[in-house]
């Protein structure tokens, strides 16, 4: 349940910063979106 919970939390995080219109939240996981082929842009 806790792993569950864990990656559920991590998912809601990555698409939450995924979409924020802030620079500076933007660009500090930049990197990891792209690597996880998550498109950003």
């Amino acid at each position: 349940m806790s792993t569950l919970t864990a990656l559920a939390f991590g998912a809601l995080m990555i698409f939450a910063v995924g979409f924020a219109p802030m620079d500076a939240a933007h660009n500090a996981a930049h990197d990891v979106r792209h690597s996880m082929a998550f498109p950003c842009h």
